[in-house]
């Protein structure tokens, strides 16, 4: 058990410290100056009670939001986001878990709870944990929009975790050896934990750790706090607010009807037991008018070389495929690669021409080799060419070209920058050789400069582009939630523009293939990150990773027809697992519906 779930709650802002009296939410100022009067009878410390009811005082006679006055310039907050905040504060006692759909601002609602609590002067020291590549912009945001200095792990003046009171650092760098110590060996005011279904698991190094911290009050963030199992939402609520649920038997007992559809049963008391602590809006309950999502699919005729490129790739892949060593990653990334352009499957097979370790045969040498022959022959890709149309288009309807290419591969990268710096357009890279800082400073120059930018995956998740609307995904990802993720950079609260997505894929291709029968099936570019996790499930828990699958469907596919058979198979089996989400999203309705999650108004 961790040492926070001991404490009794003194409210002010929530607020908790150690007694060894029995958790109440019911300790009043008043209580607390009749305790006084009778000479701390109580047990607790005359200092304590002295400090406990000045806080108390504070926050009873100021139920208010102080703060935003302070940042009103800086930054403008919706009415979701005040209620939510005013709600946390001053209405769930030691902590909150902000369950906001995908979207709606859930980092905005927790830096405006720290913005008050820093205002307030209240409360010190604050741990914000987020995963690594979301550090910096939770850093970033924090300061431009609260003017709150915290420092990050990955900045060159961090000396520890026990060096400085506002830290904003990666989880699984918190969790390592050394850093699990400075973490552990002193109590924080405040404990904030972004993405939080990451620890839904009890048996994970991060739970546990999230679990031993000393803390005051915790503020956690996810869209999905349910994702395959109702005992997900009992593990978070668990770290946010111990006991409330009881024990896992207890809630088990109590609430789960059948273990292996999670079907639930005392809804209405679920709701109950949740309301004190669970925060969630859904954008149909908000009063933001989302822009439009356009997404346009066009399948291309590959040029005849193009062409001869994929299938030689392809009966190569087909012929040499071995799953008895570390081959088959090979193999698996020259089928993504021949799609995304040339240069990309030279690259791969000019490192493995390069070996002279005889791990390919001489026969297999002679096959890379007429692959690299049909490589020379190709000049411009017919995906090169439909990219120059869509910028060129852009150029006859805004002022200023902006738009996001998105890629899988460096070489692929490297060509697109050539080309629209020819073109007379600024290119900026991104990839992951750039640190997070260096990532941070490439799109800020880019929001300001305009031109292209030309990203790999290192930025599909937690990266805030909403100042662009125009993106191109140049090669599709064969797992539909990375590119949901990708389009999620754009497509955000803040953004007050039609957002245009292209997506470039070539006919008779495994591209093809994927959008038609994998992506249509799911419906994938009207569903949200939570229903693609949800729909993804079963085959990522079954331990086939959907990427794998694709590749092995096409692998093992002896012709035209058993291909297109291949994967029907595996759009009926994505079917089922679509309708198995959506009893999932009836299962979390039965829950959340009518729940009052943001209460009343600030």
């Amino acid at each position: 058990m961790s040492f926070h779930s001991t404490k009794i709650h003194l409210w002010e802002l929530g607020g908790r410290d150690v007694s060894e009296h029995e958790p109440s939410a019911n300790i009043q100022a008043d209580d607390i100056e009749t305790v006084l009067e009778n000479g701390g009878s109580s047990g607790l410390s005359q200092h304590l009670l002295n400090v406990e009811s000045r806080r108390l005082g504070i926050a009873q006679g100021e139920q208010e939001l102080l703060a935003v006055e302070e940042i009103k310039d800086r930054i403008k907050l919706l009415d979701h986001q005040l209620n939510a905040a005013h709600r946390a504060l001053f209405r769930m006692g030691s902590g909150a878990l902000f369950a906001d759909e995908v979207g709606l601002g859930k980092t905005i609602e927790i830096g405006m709870v720290l913005k008050e609590m820093d205002f307030r002067e209240t409360h010190h020291s604050f741990l914000v944990l987020t995963p690594a590549q979301l550090a910096p912009q939770w850093q970033k945001e924090l300061k431009n929009k609260f003017g709150l200095e915290f420092v990050c792990n990955y900045d060159d003046e961090f000396s520890g975790f026990d060096a400085h009171d506002k830290i904003v650092a990666s989880v699984d760098t918190a969790k390592m050896s050394g850093s699990r110590e400075e973490v552990l060996s002193r109590r924080w005011d405040v404990l904030v934990l972004d993405e939080a279904h990451y620890v839904r698991n009890r048996d994970t190094i991060r739970y546990e750790l999230i679990d031993t911290i000393d803390y005051g009050q915790a503020f956690f963030a996810t869209a999905t706090p349910i994702q395959n199992d109702i005992t997900d939402l009992y593990n978070i609520i668990n770290l946010v607010r111990p006991g409330l649920l009881g024990t896992k038997d207890e809630f088990e007992r109590r609430f789960v009807a059948d273990k292996e559809t999670s079907q639930i049963k005392n809804a209405d008391e679920l709701q109950k037991r949740l309301q004190p602590v669970m925060i969630r809006n859904r954008r149909e309950e908000t009063k933001i008018d989302f822009t439009n999502r356009r997404v346009q699919t066009n399948t291309f005729e590959p040029s005849a070389s193009e062409q001869k490129l994929y299938e030689s790739v392809t009966d190569f892949v087909r012929s040499s495929y071995s799953s008895a060593n570390a081959r088959h990653l090979v193999m698996l990334t020259l089928e993504k690669e021949v799609v995304s352009s040339p240069r990309a499957v030279d690259g791969t097979i000019s490192r493995w021409l390069e070996r002279d370790d005889h791990s390919i045969s001489r026969s297999e040498r002679n096959q890379l080799s007429a692959i690299r022959e049909t490589i020379d022959s190709i000049d411009t890709t017919t995906k090169q060419k439909r990219l120059s149309n869509i910028l060129g288009s852009l150029d006859d309807q805004v002022e200023e070209t902006q738009a996001v290419v998105f890629t899988q591969f460096r070489p692929t990268q490297q060509e697109i920058a050539e080309q629209v710096r020819r073109e007379g357009y600024t290119a900026h890279i991104v990839n992951g050789d750039l640190s997070s800082r260096g990532k941070e400073r490439v799109v800020g120059e880019f929001k300001s400069e305009g031109g292209v930018l030309i990203a790999t995956d290192s930025i599909s998740e937690g990266r805030n582009l909403q100042f662009c609307n125009v993106m191109v995904n140049y090669d599709l990802p064969w797992n539909p939630m990375k590119v949901e993720q990708r389009i999620g950079r754009i497509d955000r609260i803040g953004q007050d523009r039609e957002v245009f997505v292209f997506n470039l894929a070539l006919e008779g291709t495994v591209e093809e293939h994927v959008l038609d029968k994998l992506y249509g099936k799911i419906n994938l570019f009207n569903q949200s990150i939570g229903g693609l996790r949800e729909i993804l499930s079963r085959m990522e828990k079954s331990g086939s990773d959907f990427e794998r699958e694709v590749f092995e469907r096409l692998r093992s596919a002896d012709d035209a027809v058993e291909l297109e058979n291949n994967f029907e198979e595996m759009a009926v089996d994505l079917e089922e697992n679509k309708e198995a989400a959506e009893k999932m999203d009836d299962f979390n309705k039965s829950v959340f519906d009518n729940f009052e999650f943001t209460g009343g108004e600030a």
